[in-house]
């Protein structure tokens, strides 16, 4: 299992991409997730600004845009 830090993306331009993933540091933009796993909120400190993510532990799937974590 990965652990995944899920919010949204401030700087998405309407673009679609209104999700941002964060799996191992690497980033993922998506349109939409699904979240079928327990979750919590967690605050970290990137480049000293706090971030405030939900977050999980699961295997993530990318399809079409869409992130699910089972």
């Amino acid at each position: 299992m990965k652990k995944y830090h899920i919010r949204f993306n401030q700087q998405h331009n309407n673009t679609g991409y209104d999700w941002r993933i964060f799996e191992d540091g690497k980033e993922h933009l998506v349109k939409h997730f699904k979240i079928n796993v327990p979750m919590f909120d967690e605050v970290t400190v990137e480049e000293g600004v706090t971030k405030w993510n939900v977050c999980c532990y699961g295997i993530m799937t990318l399809i079409d845009d869409v992130a699910t974590i089972n």
